[in-house]
């Protein structure tokens, strides 16, 4: 079975491999698919893992539902008419119906991972192949370097292949980050859907204990966004421009960086590489307690 996560690590060494080779040879415009091979690191074996927990917590779940209706069938015979039974069954109507809904959101869940995982994998085949594509330019260039004039010719089709080649990448990318926010939002949906109809039902439990997990999470929050800052910012730096949109773009967007900039950026991004991880923030990834929460640094 093909290492989807190598396969990436693959595909961003050919990719700059191919850039260097291009820029020597004076078509500078692979460099723009250096940064976002970068930024395109994913494990999708992770979200596969995690569709796998969320089904095996479904099937756990019907069972349970099973047992307790069979418990519930047994306890309210049909003589059992006080109002003490018919609260009894009320509740365990109640219960019933939480466990059918914590059913569906885990089915829920688990399609909507399997589907981002698909979706990464998807992109990095596709930028394993472009990073080829790029490969195969480099080759022709290099190859065509015999002579001035068929050098001059290839530089002049080589950088009019890149151009369509990006246009096409970045379309693929607008797709991906589409779905991505798509499945977050299906996501945060389905918790808030359930927990506002715990609340009109004046049950405010689930609203506690989102606001309870949430906070639980904060120090992962935190470190999540300060991970994705550096990665972003790395990213820019191999692009050797600065950025001309996004929260980072400026008056000076599209601009070349200071000189060294880029150099720092890639040696950089080989340490993220080798190490698995961002060279700053990665050495300060909080530590998961038992109960699934993070501590934070006071405690």
């Amino acid at each position: 079975m093909v290492n989807l996560t190598t396969l990436g690590r693959d595909g961003l060494m050919t990719g700059t491999g191919a850039a260097v080779t291009l820029s020597a040879l004076g078509v500078p415009a692979a460099w723009p698919f250096v940064g976002k091979m970068y930024v395109h690191q994913y494990d999708p074996q992770a979200f596969f893992d995690a569709a796998t927990t969320w089904l095996s917590a479904h099937d756990d779940v019907v069972a349970t539902r099973l047992d307790v209706e069979a418990l519930v069938a047994g306890v309210a015979v049909t003589d059992w008419r006080s109002e003490d039974g018919r609260a009894f069954q009320r509740r365990m109507d109640a219960y019933l119906a939480d466990l059918r809904g914590v059913e569906i959101r885990a089915v829920v869940t688990a399609i909507v991972l399997y589907t981002a995982g698909a979706a990464l994998a998807a992109m990095l085949l596709f930028q394993f192949l472009v990073a080829a594509a790029m490969a195969a330019v480099a080759l022709w260039v290099l190859t065509a370097a015999v002579t001035p004039l068929s050098l001059a010719s290839a530089r002049l089709l080589a950088m009019q292949c890149l151009i369509k080649l990006f246009e096409g990448y970045q379309a693929v990318e607008s797709m991906l980050d589409a779905l991505l926010h798509a499945a977050a939002a299906t996501l945060g949906a389905a918790v808030a859907v359930d927990v506002a109809a715990e609340t009109v039902r004046g049950d405010r439990g689930g609203l506690n204990d989102l606001a309870a997990a949430t906070f639980a999470q904060g120090p992962m929050l935190v470190w999540g966004t300060a991970n994705r800052v550096e990665r972003d910012l790395t990213a820019h730096g191999l692009s050797g421009r600065f950025p001309s949109s996004g929260p980072w773009s400026s008056a000076r967007g599209g601009s070349p960086l200071p000189p060294g900039l880029s150099q720092v950026a890639g040696g950089k991004a080989v340490n993220d590489l080798m190490t698995g991880g961002q060279t700053v923030t990665g050495r300060f990834t909080p530590e998961q307690n038992a109960d699934g929460s993070y501590s934070f640094p006071w405690e």
